[in-house]
């Protein structure tokens, strides 16, 4: 059964491409005939009657070393690649289960080091300046990824001896966006959670969605009815002055609730847009200005969370907001923001909830879209690696062990069976899952704009986007540009 999951789940990421909300590019992909993000019904059904598990093309090898991988600790995500031990845990004895067999495969033994100095490439750098190649593999943030690139720290994967990325099990709707100049030197693989717990989704109480007389979301969704309008509409009925103080405050009700900092993302990024996009070249540009859909988005967030009062206002600087939960379980909050990772917040909520993702921007916008957020980690190979053959076959090994085993365990398990409450939750996941996207914008260049600029405008109600544009634009090319100079020739 867990094969036959992910087997219809990792063939839609294959197809799946990023499509703009502006309406040429909606119609050029139903010209061209790929695929909706619409949930059909029966289709699972139809496409999952294959249940032989994926496999790999990574010959017999015997390292004849021992595999020390570093990993940036990331206190925000799943920790882990492996496990040292069996603990009654289902994904992480998954883990622990991948190092036996890899340790067994390929005659060697697999540890973790732990580093605290994440928040720059200097770590590795040092490393590669010496010489050192103790560390065989890195686990590094992804915010980071062009200057280990740039810097000339890490291997093309493409130079890499046993990397398919053409395989299910490297995420092939995050691929093309982490390629530059045609060139890969980071993947996402199915042997680490981080980048599912940073996928982003919202929930909605059950119970005030029906006391509210409004239309069940799941339908929506189904339909592609679930649209920014759809939200909006329904939003709105939720804002009310509970205590009749007259003032809107923490104590009232309100439509939805998030930090700052990532409304803008998620609603830019479920239009299938993105505040850097790649040209022709697959070489990085900023996307906002001259992108009409993209303002459209942007004017249309403010008009409806402070025009209209849909959101509770806070200054929380966190990636999810604490009050969230109460006021959520205490039905204060027709709709939360929420990850994969802060869905574990809402287990001991007493109310119904359900799980959907973004909304459409327009109804005729040809799919969903789920944003990814930064702060993922992302497999590299040093330079200094001298047997790069030996990470190339223990990455694709691990990727393969995590798409047959780790990735069924966390999806069925730990999302669908503990923190979702109901099967529409479930059915929602799927769709969810095979519609993720990443903006470099919100990653690599998450500094420069959605915390430069995007984050402190919509906590302040600054709708100025012209003028903060025209004072960082030069110096958001500039660093664009550097960061990739020696990898675009």
């Amino acid at each position: 059964m867990k094969q036959r999951i992910l087997a219809v789940l990792l063939s839609s990421l294959l197809a799946l491409s990023f499509v703009s909300c502006s309406e040429t590019a909606a119609d050029s992909e139903r010209e061209a005939g790929a695929p909706s993000a619409e949930i059909v019904p029966g289709a699972a059904e139809t496409e999952a009657e294959e249940e032989t598990a994926v496999t790999d093309d990574v010959p017999e090898m015997e390292f004849g070393e021992d595999m020390n991988l570093l990993v940036s600790n990331i206190s925000w995500a799943t920790r882990n690649i492996i496990a040292d031990e069996i603990t009654g845990d289902l994904i992480g004895d998954s883990q622990f289960n991948m190092k036996m067999q890899m340790e067994e495969r390929f005659h060697t033994a697999i540890s973790e080091t732990y580093t605290d100095d994440i928040w720059s490439t200097a770590y590795i750098s040092r490393l590669v300046k010496a010489g050192d190649d103790s560390f065989p593999i890195c686990f590094v943030l992804d915010l980071y990824a062009p200057g280990y690139a740039n810097g000339g720290m890490v291997l093309s994967l493409e130079e890499v001896p046993n990397i398919d990325l053409s395989k299910p099990y490297w995420d092939q709707s995050l691929h093309p966006c982490v390629t530059i100049a045609g060139k890969t030197w980071f993947a996402f693989g199915c042997f680490d959670l981080s980048y599912y717990d940073l996928t982003h989704i919202l929930t909605f109480n059950k119970g005030l969605t029906a006391d509210l007389g409004l239309e069940n979301p799941y339908d929506l969704v189904r339909e592609g009815r679930w649209t920014v309008d759809a939200f909006e509409k329904a939003a709105v009925t939720a804002v009310m002055d509970v205590d009749g103080d007259g003032k809107m405050t923490i104590a009232d009700s309100y439509g939805f609730t998030s930090v700052a900092k990532q409304i803008l993302p998620c609603f830019w990024m479920s239009a299938g847009e993105e505040s850097i996009a790649k040209d022709a070249s697959d070489i990085p540009y900023l996307n906002v200005m001259n992108n009409e859909c993209f303002l459209s988005i942007f004017e249309r967030m403010f008009s409806i969370m402070w025009d209209n009062g849909v959101w509770c206002p806070n200054t929380e600087d966190q990636n999810f907001w604490s009050e969230t939960v109460g006021m959520f379980g205490s039905g204060r909050a027709l709709f939360s923001a929420s990850t994969f990772y802060y869905l574990n917040e809402f287990r001991d909520v007493e109310v119904e909830f359900g799980i959907i993702p973004y909304p459409k921007f327009t109804e005729d916008q040809s799919g969903y879209h789920s944003r990814v957020e930064g702060g993922c980690k992302i497999a590299v190979i040093p330079v200094t690696n001298k047997k790069p053959e030996n990470a190339g076959a223990l990455l694709e090994a691990m990727a393969c062990y995590g798409f047959n085993e780790i990735i069924p365990n966390y999806y069925e398990i730990a999302l669908k069976r503990k923190n979702s409450r109901d099967e529409q939750s479930a059915e929602m996941l799927d769709l969810i899952f095979s519609t993720r996207s990443y903006d470099l914008g919100d990653t690599w260049w998450c500094n420069e704009l959605r915390d430069g600029i995007f984050k402190p405008m919509f906590r302040d109600n600054n709708r100025d986007l012209a003028s903060e544009i025209k004072k960082k634009s030069k110096l958001i090319d500039k660093t664009i540009t550097k960061a990739i100079s020696g990898l675009a020739g």
